[in-house]
């Protein structure tokens, strides 16, 4: 649901001229809401920046993401980003949520 609601206020901030960006690790909740702009991590759930303590990768992201806002030309536009999970998988109700696992 966050997805959805994300890009829908997404969408009434941009008609508003207030440039947005979202990020996500659900790409295909996210495609089909069809926010205005967005990135694409390839982290679990809850850990949309990457790994606790790796504040470089941190900042990547975080600066990676500013950047698509000037870097998508097109509405609907998304990029992916290059940065990987590389600490222990997290784990959700005994199971360990990998890229592509989202509950």
């Amino acid at each position: 649901m966050c997805h959805q609601s994300g890009g829908l206020v997404q969408r009434e901030l941009e008609a508003n001229g207030i440039a947005t960006v979202s990020l996500s690790n659900n790409p295909g909740a996210t495609a089909r809401v069809r926010p205005p702009r967005w990135v694409q991590v390839r982290f679990p759930r809850g850990a949309m920046f990457g790994e606790p303590g790796n504040h470089a990768k941190q900042r990547a992201v975080l600066r990676q993401t500013l950047g698509a806002l000037t870097d998508i030309a097109e509405p609907g536009g998304h990029v992916v980003l290059d940065q990987r999970w590389e600490a222990e998988a997290v784990m959700w109700r005994g199971t360990p949520l990998r890229e592509g696992s989202y509950s």
